[in-house]
């Protein structure tokens, strides 16, 4: 996977996608499939912006059934299905725990009634998985056992709890990164930090894509027949929107504590301040928190919403919103015990949200995605535009997408046969493995379990400078081998070390890495990407940055 500005500059492309999130990756992944000629530009790093920020669950739509919402309940068991076959290495089973209290709409019998029907709803959610991604149905809990896993948890009422299975993904950004490459085995062509400036249109329809590469300060006209907008937040720059005038966002954060609440459970807590849905046909009256085990020594905690008054690139988090979250969990469950310095991270993306939001807990996010044709909205012909409200649904999206594309906006049926994947290259391992000896194995445990089948492509490159004695690791802990970084630079596009160690790794998804990781990183980047000492300390004072709203 490399970026060709030649081949996007040069070759007519049938559709351009605007947008390198989940909603665009997945598209892409879609269309190059499909047979048609793909181009994807991203104007940061590709999941660099709403993507990345998530609970890592990856939703079966169960908390639709309050809204008896069936049609979306089946788009999420579908699309999350196809995450887990897609990248079985990264999406992992996840047990689900909601205590239930008395015998009403909140109790265990109403509760377990629910998710029986959920289970028969996703008769198929396990079809084509393999073993050890398969979920199981849901159970109920007694009171005890709900007293041993959420310890200390309040007893007033407390009838027991109701399990179900979901999936987590270990890595949301390298998930995204999946999708792409996938379209790219297709013959897509993608690139990061491109950014769309304008589009081209000929009496009514469009005929390319404006951009401007911000490494070299190249502009760029893309010749195409369609365009879709996939860029979240950033729909209205190119003058899309959504059909119906201007969009309010909802800034949505989670935290990440330096503790571990809860034992191999995600538990569901309702919060304590009053909020009613307004789509639900069952008003359970209250907003839930989600507590996610994280990395063995963390959790994910959220998801608080307030209005976003700027600019779709004017996130901040400050030290004010952290303590307010923190007494908002602690006022949730006492027994956390939370302060601020518990917590190693902050994460934070817009969502779209509806009307006016009012004091207190009010924000109403919109619950499904929509997907526009300017054709028939404006008479813009051949421009799509995709306003995305959650990351686990973005497959189906692209089903739906790539049917507009083959009937509404006159690209005709794609060529299937045009585009197959390259056979994969083999390489004789045998000396490598032999001269490696006892590290081989945690060596290939590592690269199994992040790049699943591709591995060898990584291994490869630590054959090409294997050396009697030589350590392949550049770190042991967090571990990193220096063909790891290799592989992120010459075939994953990473050119800066926020790429690496927020999106290409999971080195700083819990928390800042200290000083001298992250410049040792860096330096042996500097090798690759020409840096000087100049450029490695502003690299190294970009990633520390992000963390800059916990004071420290």
């Amino acid at each position: 996977m490399r970026k060709d500005l030649s081949r996007l500059h040069n070759v007519p492309f049938d559709v351009v996608i605007v947008g390198g999130g989940i909603h665009g990756a997945a598209l892409a992944a879609a269309a190059a499939t499909a047979g048609w000629r793909v181009a994807l530009l991203e104007k940061g790093d590709f999941a660099a912006a709403t993507s990345a920020n998530s609970l890592k669950i990856v939703h079966g739509g169960i908390r639709y059934l309050q809204h008896g919402d069936f049609k979306r309940m089946r788009e999420s068991i579908v699309s999350r299905r196809s995450m887990m076959r897609l990248a079985p290495h990264l999406v992992k089973p996840l047990r689900c725990l909601m205590p239930t209290y008395g015998h009403g709409i909140k109790g265990r019998e109403t509760m377990r009634l629910a998710f029986a029907l959920y289970d028969l709803i996703a008769w198929d959610r396990n079809h084509g998985l393999p073993p050890s991604g398969r979920l199981p149905c849901g159970t109920a809990l007694t009171r005890e056992e709900v007293g041993w896993l959420v310890p200390g948890i309040a007893t007033e009422n407390l009838s027991g709890g109701a399990v179900w299975y979901d999936a987590i993904t270990l890595d949301s950004e390298r998930l995204v990164l999946e999708y792409i490459k996938e379209a790219v085995r297709y013959g897509a062509e993608v690139a990061n930090y491109v950014q769309a400036t304008d589009l081209t249109l000929r009496r009514g329809r469009v005929e390319g894509v404006v951009a401007r590469d911000l490494p070299s300060g190249r502009d760029l006209h893309i010749p195409c027949r369609a365009v879709v907008n996939a860029a979240g937040p950033w729909l209205q720059r190119l003058g899309t929107g959504d059909g119906g005038g201007r969009q309010r966002w909802a800034l949505a954060m989670n935290l990440v504590v330096r503790r571990k609440l809860f034992d191999g459970v995600a538990v569901g807590l309702e919060g304590y301040t009053d909020f009613t849905d307004q789509d639900a046909l069952i008003k359970r009256g209250k907003r839930l928190f989600f507590f996610v085990p994280w990395q063995e020594r963390y959790t994910m905690i959220g998801t608080t919403y307030t209005p976003h008054g700027g600019s779709e690139g004017e996130i901040v988090l400050d030290g004010a919103m952290v303590r307010s979250m923190v007494d908002d969990i602690n006022a949730i469950y006492p027994p956390a015990a939370l302060s601020p310095e518990d917590v190693t991270f902050c994460h934070a993306g817009l969502l779209p949200m509806k009307g006016e939001a009012g004091s207190g807990d009010t924000v109403q996010l919109d619950k499904s995605s929509t997907v526009v044709d300017h054709g028939r909205l404006d008479g813009r012909q051949g421009l799509l535009s995709i306003k995305g409200v959650k990351y686990t649904t973005a497959p189906d999206i692209a089903v739906r997408v790539v049917r507009l594309l083959s009937e509404g906006c006159w690209l005709g049926s794609p060529a299937a046969a045009r585009y197959r994947p390259e056979p994969p290259q083999y390489h004789d391992f045998g000396p490598a493995i032999s001269r490696l000896g006892d590290r081989y194995q945690p060596i290939r445990d590592h690269l199994g379990k992040l790049y699943g089948a591709e591995w060898r492509q990584v291994f490869a490159l630590l054959t090409e400078e294997d050396g009697e004695g030589r350590d392949p690791w550049l770190l042991h802990e967090p571990p990193l081998l220096m063909a790891e970084l290799r592989y992120f630079v010459r075939h994953e596009m990473a050119v800066t070390l926020a790429d690496v160690v927020f999106r290409r790794t999971n080195i700083a998804a819990a928390e800042c890495p200290a000083g001298e990781v992250l410049t040792h990183i860096a330096r042996a980047m500097a090798t690759m990407l020409c840096w000087d000492d100049s450029e490695i300390g502003r690299q190294v004072a970009l990633v520390e940055e992000v963390f800059a709203p916990l004071g420290r």
